[in-house]
């Protein structure tokens, strides 16, 4: 399998992700029923920046960063139908972005030091080489631009599978560096598309990130919410959520989402 498989992946999966995931277009998500930009701040203020989104699917993200400000917002994926979402998006939303599609392990189409900001949520996982990922965010930040990139914690892809069965055995082996294979399904069970990603190890992140000459200014690792929190916010007030949310696997979630984070944050800057 390979990346062009995740992109034909991505395509067939695109109406029924975008059907039954609710994502805001007020806030920058970091995962599903947890705090956003707005709660964690991490990205800071982004009016007068140019500002690149990597993986950036249905385009919420990069709406948010228009909205905010931005003095521009490429957007770019790999999946047509995902950026054929987006784009009709962001014209109902009146803002301008620049929507292309491409492989973030080679971002050819884009100049050196051409961004003040790259963001990324949840993409990084999916690439089959993440030091030329990063590598090529280097080449096109500008001195003191910054990367805030949300990967799957590694802990997550560690313990999820335990802890959701409840089973030691599910336990996975940390160092395993093999891709891994899964389906996403949907709520009945039936597969709706097959993924490859790599559960990419803290070092492997931490280390790729100094590797290219990038300082980290900041680690985040948030729990999402809590139930109450849920509650007490309004359901429209979570960044990223599923329609049905009064389905067992979402409070399911929501509490093994208390005892380990699903998602690590870290922002780095270009010093030089």
């Amino acid at each position: 399998m390979s990346n062009k498989k995740n992109e034909e992946s991505w395509d067939h999966l695109s109406e029924f992700y975008q059907t039954h995931k609710k994502i805001s277009l007020e806030n920058v998500h970091y995962g599903p029923f947890g705090p956003g930009e707005k709660e964690l701040r991490v990205i800071g203020d982004v009016e007068g920046l140019d500002v690149l989104e990597l993986g950036c699917g249905g385009g919420q993200n990069s709406i948010v960063l228009a909205k905010w400000g931005a003095k521009s917002v490429t957007a770019l994926d790999q999946s047509k139908k995902q950026l054929e979402y987006a784009k009709k998006l962001a014209k109902s939303q009146g803002v301008k972005i620049r929507f292309l599609k491409g492989n973030m392990e080679d971002l050819f189409m884009l100049d050196d030091a051409s961004f003040d900001l790259i963001v990324s949520s949840h993409a990084m996982n999916y690439v089959e080489d993440l030091p030329r990922v990063f590598s090529e965010v280097a080449r096109v930040l500008r001195k003191n631009g910054r990367i805030v990139t949300c990967m799957g914690h590694p802990i997550m892809h560690l313990l999820w599978e335990a802890l959701e069965e409840g089973s030691i055995d599910k336990v996975n082996n940390y160092f395993d560096e093999k891709r891994k294979i899964w389906d996403w399904q949907d709520e009945k069970g039936a597969k709706i598309a097959t993924f490859e990603d790599t559960a990419y190890r803290f070092e492997e992140i931490i280390n790729g990130i100094i590797s290219v000459g990038l300082t980290i200014e900041r680690v985040l690792e948030p729990p999402g919410y809590t139930e109450a929190q849920i509650e007490k916010l309004g359901e429209n007030k979570v960044p990223y959520q599923d329609t049905d949310y009064d389905n067992e696997a979402i409070h399911r979630f929501i509490n093994i989402n208390q005892k380990i984070p699903f998602s690590l944050i870290v922002s780095a800057i270009k010093s030089k």
